[in-house]
């Protein structure tokens, strides 16, 4: 209701969706076109890092298949997206991955993704920040504020890092599950810091080498600048032209926006904080709206789509063939 709500007052203040449909139906075709193609090469990037975390246990098809599941289909389901991960957990169990380098694996993927928007977010925060103040130094202030912000998440995230780290935080958070599970017998504080420290392991195997985790960060930052690429795509398709830094910032927003619990890939609130945004920057409302739907048909509509059709394509998969694709990438992992 909060996102339908603050659509209605944006809406309403942009003279109605037909405005913003009539500047839609004037965009241009090839910056459309080449959104998609941003937007396909973030979920390459995504796919890769996936299959980075779980191993040659699946090929790069399935691997980019599983990200369509978790961040295309599943950002778009209520529990958003826990639906995804749950999908995408049950289609790596088929496939004989076990059942705790799944959970390490999809969970560490939505863990880093997230934390590398909120990098982008913060340091782009900086630079806008630091041009503005340089150019108006008598509105610095608000700046100010702004920029310990983005100073602060930086800091949290540092720290979060170094926490996630070290074993006994995880034998901490295995206690702290195991108490949740009122319902059953799930042992002793013991046993439970024993899983935590067997959660500890199993996450730095995953992770690999300080090499392989820089790839995994690599990966990630390359799937979400592939988004905002196709973000910036959507925009100049309606003749909005932002510097790169003001772009980057309404993408990282408008992102974060989408992490509120309980609605749909922040469905309602996007369209009306990132438009807001624009508008403030002196982009006309219907024009703003525009953009951003634009952008919701390349980035959510068409990977929804394309995570229902691989989803059909993972669950008719034949069980024969995954032994098949074990074997064939069995020397690769070895070599």
């Amino acid at each position: 209701m909060i996102g339908v709500g603050a659509l209605y007052v944006v809406v309403s203040a942009a003279g109605g969706f037909d405005d913003s449909f009539r500047v839609l139906q004037s965009a241009q075709p090839s910056w459309l076109a080449a959104g998609a193609l941003a937007e396909a090469s973030s979920y390459l990037a995504l796919g890769l890092l996936l299959r980075r975390l779980v191993g040659a246990r699946i090929d790069r098809r399935t691997a980019i298949e599983l990200g369509l599941v978790v961040s295309g289909l599943g950002n778009v389901l209520p529990a958003a997206p826990a639906e995804g991960i749950t999908m995408a957990g049950a289609e790596l169990r088929r496939r004989n991955v076990e059942a705790q380098r799944t959970w390490i694996a999809l969970g560490l993927m939505q863990w880093i993704w997230v934390r590398t928007l909120f990098a982008v977010a913060a340091l782009d925060a900086l630079v806008v920040v630091t041009a503005v103040s340089r150019r108006y130094p008598k509105h610095a202030p608000g700046r100010v504020t702004v920029g310990a912000v983005a100073v602060l998440i930086l800091a949290v995230l540092a720290a979060t890092a170094w926490l996630a780290g070290r074993r006994r935080t995880m034998e901490i958070a295995a206690v702290a599950v195991n108490r949740l599970k009122f319902w059953r017998d799930s042992g002793t504080s013991t046993d439970a810091r024993a899983q935590g420290a067997r959660w500890h392991t199993e996450m730095h195997e995953v992770l690999g080498s300080p090499g392989a985790h820089a790839a995994i960060v690599t990966l990630a930052l390359a799937s979400c600048l592939a988004d905002a690429a196709c973000f910036q795509c959507a925009l100049l398709a309606v003749g909005i032209s932002l510097k790169p830094a003001m772009f980057l910032l309404a993408y990282a927003i408008g992102m974060i926006t989408a992490l509120v619990p309980l609605l749909p890939n922040g469905l309602g609130l996007v369209e009306t904080v990132v438009p807001a945004l624009l508008h403030y920057r002196g982009v006309p409302l219907a024009t703003a709206l525009a953009g951003v739907l634009a952008f919701r048909a390349l980035g959510t509509l068409l990977p929804a789509i394309s995570g229902i059709a691989a989803l059909i394509r993972l669950r008719l998969a034949h069980p024969a063939a995954f032994a098949e694709t074990r074997r064939r990438d069995a020397p690769r992992a070895a070599g």
